[in-house]
């Protein structure tokens, strides 16, 4: 709208009420943000329904309509910041249980196949619809309808972002094993969802090994620069047997390199040696490394530490 008035002339807006139209606008303010009379004035300005002169008592007239209308708004003083809040309306949107009902079920079948950036914006969706309803039960089930909903958005589009253009990045990350967030300067490459986690797959810009970072763990960005080209992280190559296995259930980066008697011969590339270690165990008996063989020993080791803590 604010788009539209910009571009209309005073002589067109005089065709309407701009009383009421300054309302509707003051609404969609005061829904965004709580406001200080310098705001409103700034923001009515630049939509041009108001003047250079006028005073603020047009403005004092706004949120006596407004209030006249349903709308509760709280006086400024220094408890607000000087601001005007806007705590209860009679435009609020209205779910039942039902619908909140049919709204999970859509959003799971549809997000299986969406990709983050997707996934993103329905988060936002549901950020946006829940700061306009007022049963806090029905907010609460809004919000809780997000797969990432306990993610801060605005990180992830960052971090797509610097994917996209492979940026090199410094971190504050907080490892399990750490007391205090350390630096990390890393060429970020992809972000992908393990386990339904969210993990920053990068290079290390000095070591030039993959590392997986769950990005809950990312404090925050403390520096970004435009990457060099042709910076990745050499891929753990692993060659394996699969018997009795759904060929369909590999990923992108396994290829079927030969089909025997006993099963598939499968080579995998993973973007290092935990994620490849965790692939391989998920197969669990169905699976045998076949090279390479250091790889072969530490799972075999793994086993049986693994075998040793469920034994106890």
């Amino acid at each position: 709208m604010e788009k539209v008035i910009n571009q209309s002339g005073r002589s067109d807006l005089c065709q309407i009420s701009l009383t009421g139209l300054r309302s509707l606008i003051l609404l969609g303010l005061l829904i965004n943000a709580p406001r200080s009379l310098e705001d409103i004035r700034k923001a009515f300005l630049e939509c041009n329904i108001m003047d250079d002169e006028n005073s603020d008592d047009i403005l004092r007239i706004d949120l006596n309509t407004l209030r006249s209308m349903g709308c509760e708004i709280s006086r400024s003083c220094k408890k607000t910041n000087s601001k005007h809040i806007l705590t209860k309306h009679p435009f609020a949107i209205k779910f039942t249980e039902e619908e909140i009902s049919i709204l999970k079920r859509a959003y799971k079948k549809t997000a299986e196949n969406l990709e983050l950036s997707s996934l993103i914006e329905y988060d936002l969706l549901f950020k946006k619809l829940a700061a306009n309803v007022t049963d806090s039960e029905i907010k609460e089930q809004l919000l809780g309808i997000s797969t990432i909903r306990a993610y801060n958005s605005e990180l992830l589009k960052e971090l797509l972002s610097d994917c996209k253009y492979k940026r090199e990045i410094t971190v504050a990350y907080k490892s399990p094993a750490s007391l205090k967030a350390s630096e990390k300067e890393v060429i970020a490459q992809e972000i992908v969802i393990q386990n339904d986690k969210l993990y920053l797959r990068c290079v290390d810009k000095n070591s030039k090994e993959g590392l997986s970072l769950n990005i809950k763990r990312i404090r925050q960005i403390l520096a970004r620069k435009d990457g060099q080209e042709g910076i990745s992280a050499e891929p753990t190559v692993i060659k394996f047997l699969l018997k009795d296995f759904d060929i369909t259930g590999l990923d992108n980066n396994e290829e079927i390199l030969e089909v025997t008697d006993k099963g598939y011969i499968i080579e995998g590339r993973y973007h290092n040696e935990f994620i490849a270690t965790q692939r391989i165990l998920s197969f669990g008996a169905n699976c045998i490394v076949v090279e390479p063989s250091d790889f072969k020993t530490k799972i075999i080791e793994l086993i049986k530490k693994m075998r040793e803590v469920y034994n106890d």
